[in-house]
């Protein structure tokens, strides 16, 4: 049996929190929410840290937790910087811990059928128009990373984007891929060509026992995780050019 401790307890660290107590190899769940309570809490069992908290929050949060020795699963990105990606799994190397990034759409287990054109589009409403890449086009590069590596070889071009909205496409050796996320529509729609993404599974209970069982390849999913962060700073780059 396995002690959790969440930090972050927002609108995701709740839906996390749901999930962590419907795991049978859980005996314990502690909440950090806030820096209020933060010295309130004995880690001194805890088996993993469960990171639920903001982006900007990630590096230090996971690099502090590291270096007590803890086990890490951090929500996407694991950080904002690649450098810093590099700088944790260092750390959790030397100290002989692991780091897990969810990689929730792998999980799914969908089968693809890659075409020399595919088109991926995902859709939804959500009052904040920010942070595309991070929030949705992060996930769609999980599960596409043994498509589309090595990222040296992808051609990337920016279609559109506009307020709550992102299009753009990518050219690997003979294949496209057309990617567009669209924030403002009524309808929640995820697919790669004709293909659902949705799933009323709880994935997200699925994910989290495996990690903190050790039952996942956590090599690759650094090298998943690497290969998301680095094509959403490819893109941004393209954006702000």
């Amino acid at each position: 049996m396995k002690n959790v401790c969440l930090i972050g307890y927002g609108y995701w660290g709740k839906i996390v929190y749901k999930s962590l107590k419907k795991i049978k190899s859980i005996k314990k769940v502690l909440i950090i929410k806030s820096r209020k309570n933060k010295n309130t809490i004995n880690l001194n069992n805890v088996d993993w840290v469960i990171i639920t908290a903001t982006n900007t929050s990630h590096f230090n949060l996971v690099k502090k937790y590291l270096n007590l020795k803890k086990n890490v699963f951090c929500e996407k990105p694991l950080t904002l910087k690649f450098q810093d990606d590099l700088k944790l799994y260092k750390i959790a190397k030397k100290n002989n811990c692991k780091i897990y990034v969810s990689d929730i759409e792998r999980y799914k287990k969908k089968k693809l059928s890659i075409l020399k054109k595919n088109e991926i589009y995902r859709s939804k409403f959500s009052n904040s128009k920010k942070d595309i890449l991070y929030r949705l086009v992060y996930h769609d590069f999980t599960y596409l990373f043994q498509f589309l590596r090595p990222h040296e070889k992808i051609k990337i071009k920016i279609i559109k984007t506009s307020k709550g909205f992102l299009k753009f496409a990518l050219q690997k050796d003979d294949k496209d891929f057309v990617f567009t996320y669209n924030l403002n529509a009524t309808q929640k729609i995820h697919k790669f060509n004709n293909t659902n993404l949705m799933t009323k599974k709880n994935i997200l209970q699925q994910m989290i026992s495996k990690v903190i069982d050790k039952k996942v390849d956590f090599k690759m999913n650094e090298n998943v995780s690497l290969f998301a962060h680095r094509m959403c700073i490819k893109i941004l780059k393209k954006i702000e050019n």
